[in-house]
């Protein structure tokens, strides 16, 4: 058989990595549910292998921690839910008068800046729980787009729950029938490459998870003491919406400022306050330490990252795309970079 030209190499190169792109396009609604089974299986690694030295089966850290987790999350659904539901019916009746006050603010900055010929009259919209509900439907439609239906998702959460059981249970065995496809000198360091990949993302989720309910413990303590109207569903907003990153802040805090409009000036001065300070001790206290050091990213690759997960998958997506882009970031610092440093010393 004749020697390929490096015109063909490349070409056959470029077809085959522009086929494998498509194909996972194809495919993304397993690489998705793959991908998150994963991230929810580094995640609970270092406890499992803690809880094995201490001869503790694997099997039973991962049931005890989905049970605690269960536990925990009917414990806040019974807690939360109707708080957060009454303070989401007071927020729909009040509506109106939100509109009216920021209408009113219009008006007086029209009659401030008319003296200098200012442009016609501005309206702010009429808010309904109509209008808002498309909004909200069309976002849900399109996280729920990769498991297709409420019933499949639900399905899909146990396949994936189950998935990551396995891994942490079975690691060694798994990862040790995967390297067996490799040359054996390139075996050791895939599995390390692969173990800081595990460790990148699985550091990233424990600390967003703590980053997150911190965040609404903050917002919600603060908000209740400044004489804000409805603390816990922004709490809870701004905490569960945290987990992907400037979602989280940005929402709650829109939301927060347009209904502290319509109270009193201290209470409007207290919201900023409070969102300032929760903002102060994320950005220079809890992201460094928790997760900072796991991710190691830039802020703008995040950014990135969270635009193409979203538009890709909705929610899901950009849930999954900050650990997902840590990992890949780890494996072109052990294969690249560093090896290019090595050659640079040498």
């Amino acid at each position: 058989m004749p020697d390929r030209s490096p015109a063909e190499t490349l070409l056959l190169r470029a077809l085959l990595a522009g086929g494998a792109l498509w194909l996972g396009y194809l495919c993304l609604d397993i690489i998705l549910l793959a991908l998150s089974a994963l991230i929810i299986a580094a995640a609970l690694l270092p406890l499992a292998d803690a809880a094995e030295k201490h001869r503790v089966p694997r099997a039973v850290t991962v049931l005890g921690v989905y049970l605690i987790g269960i536990g925990l999350l009917v414990f806040l659904v019974t807690l939360l839910v109707p708080v957060v539901i009454d303070q989401w019916h007071v927020l729909v009746e009040r509506l109106p008068g939100y509109r009216q006050t920021l209408n009113d603010w219009i008006v007086s900055i029209q009659g401030l800046l008319g003296r200098w010929g200012a442009g016609r009259s501005v309206q702010f919209p009429e808010m309904t729980v109509e209008q808002i509900k498309p909004v909200a439907q069309a976002l849900l439609q399109r996280s729920l787009q990769a498991t297709r239906g409420l019933v499949t998702a639900v399905f899909a959460l146990l396949l994936v729950l189950f998935v990551a059981a396995f891994i942490v249970i079975d690691r060694r065995r798994l990862v040790d029938g995967l390297i067996r496809f490799l040359p054996r000198a390139r075996r050791e360091r895939t599995a390390q490459i692969g173990a800081i990949v595990m460790r990148r993302m699985g550091g990233y989720v424990r600390g967003q998870l703590i980053v997150s309910a911190c965040a609404a413990l903050i917002l919600s303590i603060g908000l209740a003491l400044v004489g804000f109207q409805a603390p816990l569903l922004i709490g809870v907003l701004g905490g569960a919406l945290n987990f992907i990153p400037y979602l989280g802040s940005t929402t709650s805090f829109t939301l927060a400022v347009l209904l502290a409009l319509n109270s009193s000036l201290f209470t409007l001065l207290g919201v900023l306050l409070v969102f300032g300070i929760e903002q102060f001790l994320e950005a220079n206290l809890l992201v460094p330490y928790f997760t900072g050091r796991q991710v190691e990213l830039h802020p703008l690759a995040v950014f990135a990252a969270l635009i193409v997960g979203a538009n890709l998958a909705g929610i899901l997506g950009a849930v999954v795309a900050v650990p997902v882009t840590a990992g890949f970031n780890a494996v072109l610092q052990e294969t690249y970079v560093k090896a290019m440093e090595r050659r640079q010393a040498g």
